[in-house]
């Protein structure tokens, strides 16, 4: 008989980095998992019939999650489409460059906070920024000249890193300066700024889209979750506890509003987007008999929910059978953790559980449904959970 033990694999809760156009590793690619579900299925049955371990990283990582250590912050910031009077903005080199310009001018708040380059190099004051901006356009001239940008690329790509709560804010820009060297120092041309002067301290990191090799950057959803994890380690490394786990594996049901609808909230308005989005559920409503059908996403978000909760279930049976009595402490930890993890109730259930509560004429049923129709699956409004049950768990 073989001593070998197989690892606890996290893939469900913490997914795995695939191939980022950040760094192109040689030899293929990295990560991005099977193709083939079953198979994935299958292994998946193996693994956790004879997993025995759980590596020296991943109970750190756990022992983060259960603790709610915070999250860090990842967002690329998208150019307006349309200007303040409402007008939409067309891309253009001479629109590009009054963004660019406006962008650098922001960042800086308009010379008042230090800029620092990709060369280390620090600008102060409007008149010293603006040499990135003139360096800057020479090249994205030279770029649309040799090809490698037309009159509509963007000048650049902003992302802002922060932190929740109380950090350490030069920590966090040691942090992000760091993480800018590593993936785009000799490729993008960058400027960064820390802002201090709002709830909290966050840096704005501006690259120039087109790198030095022609290719333009173009961040996709595992890129940010690169840099994600790239950002909390630089953290930690500089003693800020900081964690970089999908929203799925804290049982977060809700993406993160865009940042214009956060702003008009917080302006104390109203997004046309709620609007919209309650008209969609009303007619729902009206369209099957006062009930919230379910959609494919639901299903999907609360398949990926058991497995997540199974997940962390295993890892505290794991943990608990072990010798070290810190490894016990987890697994109870790890099965408190895991048993709140039941929210699944998006924005559309809770806007349906508003109408019916509310007694919404205009979500009554129209009349009833052709006879020879299928039941639609529903969701339960008054719980945020699917009428076929969780056969799952």
């Amino acid at each position: 008989m073989s001593d070998f033990k197989s690892e606890l694999g996290f893939q469900d809760c913490w997914d795995p980095v695939a191939n980022s156009k950040l760094n192109k590793p040689a030899g293929g690619s990295v990560g991005g998992g099977s193709r083939n579900p079953k198979a994935d299925a299958q292994t998946a049955d193996r693994t956790s019939a004879k997993a025995q371990t759980i590596s020296a990283a991943d109970k750190a990582r756990l022992a983060r999650v259960v603790k709610g250590v915070p999250e860090v912050m990842v967002k690329v910031s998208k150019p307006a489409k349309n200007d303040k009077t409402g007008n939409p903005i067309k891309v253009s080199r001479a629109s590009e460059a009054v963004r660019a310009s406006e962008h650098l001018a922001y960042i800086s708040r308009n010379g008042k906070i230090e800029v620092e380059n990709d060369r280390g190099e620090v600008f102060n004051g409007r008149t010293e920024v603006g040499v990135i901006y003139r360096e800057w356009m020479e090249k994205h001239d030279e770029d649309r000249r040799e090809g490698s940008a037309t009159d509509r690329t963007r000048i650049t790509t902003s992302i802002v890193f922060s932190m929740p709560g109380s950090v350490n804010a030069e920590a966090l820009k040691d942090a992000v300066r760091a993480l800018a060297v590593q993936e785009f120092q000799g490729r993008h041309d960058y400027a960064m700024a820390l802002h201090t002067d709002t709830h909290h301290p966050h840096v704005h990191l501006t690259l120039r889209t087109v790198g030095a090799d022609g290719q333009k950057l173009n961040l996709r959803k595992a890129d940010l979750q690169r840099l994600r994890d790239t950002f909390a380690e630089k953290l930690r490394a500089r003693g800020v506890e900081a964690e970089s786990t999908p929203r799925h594996a804290r049982g977060v049901a809700r993406r993160g509003e865009v940042t214009p609808v956060y702003k008009i909230r917080q302006r104390g308005g109203k997004p046309l987007a709620d609007a919209r989005k309650i008209r969609q559920v009303r007619r729902d409503l009206k369209d099957n008999g006062g009930r919230l059908p379910q959609k494919a996403w639901d299903d999907a978000m609360i398949a990926r929910r058991n497995r997540v909760m199974a997940t962390y279930d295993q890892a505290a049976t794991i943990l608990a059978g072990s010798s070290d009595p810190r490894d016990r402490d987890l697994a109870r930890e790890t099965k408190r953790f895991a048993a709140r993890l039941t929210e699944t109730t998006t924005q559309r259930a809770e806007m349906a559980r508003s109408l019916v509560g509310q007694g919404d004429a205009r979500s009554a049923p129209r009349g009833r449904a052709n006879a020879d129709e299928r039941p639609a699956r529903h969701l339960d409004v008054s719980k945020g959970r699917s009428d076929k049950g969780d056969r799952e768990r």
